[in-house]
């Protein structure tokens, strides 16, 4: 996506005319590169969210309202003494470039008026967030820089903030500009043009040439070529305040993929939005959600991994043991054939031949011996390994059991990691995994996590929750449930417990129908066509004799066939 000078300069043009003057009110920050300013501006309240992750730097009001950490981080507690409470005098942009600068006023302990500059350097890998005092020294920084060989800064408390150098030409030195197209010989002009002026995105470059009516693959440039490139770069700088100034999304199978300040060429699917805060919202909250998601997960699906690999390790040697323990009778059978043929065989032998008395044809069986022993010992040995085994069995046996039914349980964590957004959910997975033996268990942190909500829906005046993972299923299914609320879950897949809450009246099949197939959407069978569901009233459940928290067992229930389907418009907020 085109996050570059001139997005953000339309951009911030928005925020100007939505935030200017506005009072911060409360500072957050909910992740370790991210911060919220609750602003009160022009009668509303604005969450501003301020991101410089490497891979989704962004800025923008509304999105996700995230959970902040139970203890805030240095730079927020160092935000949160000097700027919450400050007003908010003007947004703009510093050296023509993707750094966004909040000039704040606010006052000191003294209440002494102070001034501060929230700077946003939204630069990709670069990306980071300043606040400095009224002398340009910094105050503090999320990202602490010693010094940066590439960007010749040093980013520390203490140290004078300077703009990262530009070998570049500005895009507003339209002179130097006109100069530099002179001198074009190359065959690529976008290319050209972003390597030599700044703060251009090369699909931006693409966009003005094409607007320009120039062929992108030309040799060279006539003065009118050049002429009309500098008027369309000038609109283009200064967009959001001509005709132009259109923001749009490009959706992809109904996702949103990028966000423009105007209708790009070689786009089909453009959906006009009512500003470009709301393009960017649409396109980067949910990108941002799902790598949030997953680097914060990546340590439970690591350990689930390694968990399944353990318990089918383990299930299939024992299954070897079985094997061998199957050969039980044969070492009981020669025991008693060498008893019987003991006057023929010798200490020292190395094997004996003899009668096979338990085939129908009686015929000759080769039985290995222990040359070191005798005859009697041989048999014996044959008995206590006929017995050894026995017990064997009957161990193994009986462990392939448990075994099964802890990886039938572990393999039912694999949907709520899926399905786990907040840090509460992730810690209770993460306590689960512990106690399989996936994780280390630690000491409780009751202070520091509450126990996470189901999903709620209403579907014509009835509520159904949803289990997000199994310590959420058994409190659902067996605390929160009637007998006479309907459960269901899906056959023979892994998903969550539904409930549908009857309060005494008679559930209409519409809505079971819709409770299933919200069932089946929660499940690991979310992306087939048709899912099986089985439902049946409360009562008719009973807890697995294993004990493990989600699991069941049930034998009277009806079934349905139905599509999964998230069904967003019945969500509803958990009571």
């Amino acid at each position: 996506m085109p996050n570059d000078y001139i997005t953000i300069k339309a951009l911030v043009c928005e925020l100007n005319n939505n935030l200017c003057g506005g009072k911060i009110d409360k500072v957050n920050m909910p992740e370790k590169d991210e911060i919220t300013l609750l602003i009160r501006a022009n009668g509303k309240n604005h969450n501003l969210t301020v991101s410089c992750n490497a891979n989704n730097p962004r800025m923008h009001i509304g999105g996700d309202k995230k959970q902040n950490p139970a203890s805030a981080p240095s730079f927020c507690m160092h935000l949160r003494k000097h700027i919450t409470g400050g007003i908010i005098n003007d947004i703009s942009l510093l050296g023509e470039d993707r750094i966004v600068c909040f000039d704040i006023t606010a006052h000191n302990e003294m209440r002494d008026e102070v001034k501060f500059r929230l700077i946003a350097e939204m630069m990709g890998r670069y990306s980071n967030i300043l606040l400095l005092k009224n002398n340009d020294v910094i105050s503090d920084t999320l990202k602490q820089v010693s010094y940066d060989t590439m960007t010749k800064r040093c980013l520390l408390a203490g140290a004078k903030y300077t703009l990262p150098p530009q070998s570049k030409l500005l895009p507003s030195d339209a002179e130097g500009i006109r100069q530099l197209l002179m001198s074009y010989n190359s065959s690529d002009l976008s290319t050209y043009l972003i390597s030599n002026v700044s703060g251009l995105a090369l699909i931006t470059a693409k966009q003005i040439v094409a607007q320009s009516g120039i062929d992108n693959s030309c040799d060279s440039l006539t003065n009118d070529d050049i002429s009309r490139l500098l008027s369309t770069l000038k609109t283009y700088l200064d967009i959001n305040n001509t005709n132009k100034y259109a923001p749009c999304v490009f959706r992809d199978k109904g996702v949103c993929k990028d966000f423009f300040v105007t209708p790009y060429y070689g786009f089909d699917d453009m959906q006009k939005t009512s500003s470009l805060n709301e393009a960017v919202v649409l396109c980067t909250v949910e990108k941002d959600r799902e790598e949030r998601k997953a680097e914060k997960t990546k340590f439970l699906k690591k350990a689930y991994d390694s968990l399944i690999k353990k318990l089918n390790g383990k299930l299939a040697k024992d299954h070897e043991k079985l094997t061998e323990c199957e050969q039980t009778e044969n070492l009981k059978k020669y025991g008693e054939l060498i008893l019987s043929n003991i006057y023929l065989i010798e200490k020292g032998d190395k094997e004996a031949v003899v009668k096979d008395y338990y085939s129908p044809d009686c015929a000759d069986v080769k039985i290995k011996l222990d040359e070191r022993l005798t005859p009697q010992q041989n048999a014996q040995a044959y008995f206590k390994k006929y017995a050894k085994l026995k017990r064997t069995y009957e161990v193994v046996t009986k462990q392939i059991a448990e075994l099964k039914d802890t990886l039938e349980y572990a393999q039912s964590v694999a949907p709520a990691i899926a399905l786990c957004s907040t840090d509460d959910e992730i810690e209770e997975i993460r306590q689960e995994l512990a106690e399989l033996g996936a994780l280390k268990k630690i000491k409780s942190q009751k202070n520091k996590y509450k126990p996470s909500q189901p999903v709620a829906y209403e579907v014509d005046d009835f509520v159904i929750l949803v289990g997000k993972n199994n310590l959420q299923n058994e409190k659902l299914t067996f605390k929160v449930a009637n007998g006479s609320d309907l459960w269901i879950h899906t056959q023979k897949v892994h998903g969550s417990h539904t409930v549908i809450f009857a309060e005494g009246r008679e559930i209409p099949d519409k809505v079971i129908q819709t409770g299933c197939e919200i069932a089946a959407y929660y499940s690991q069978g979310k992306s087939g066509d048709k899912i099986a569901c089985d439902y049946t009233q409360r009562r008719n459940l009973k807890r697995h004799p294993s004990g493990k928290p989600g699991m069941v067992l049930y034998t009277t229930y009806k079934t349905a066939i139905v599509t999964p389907d998230e069904h967003r418009e019945f969500l509803t907020k958990f009571d």
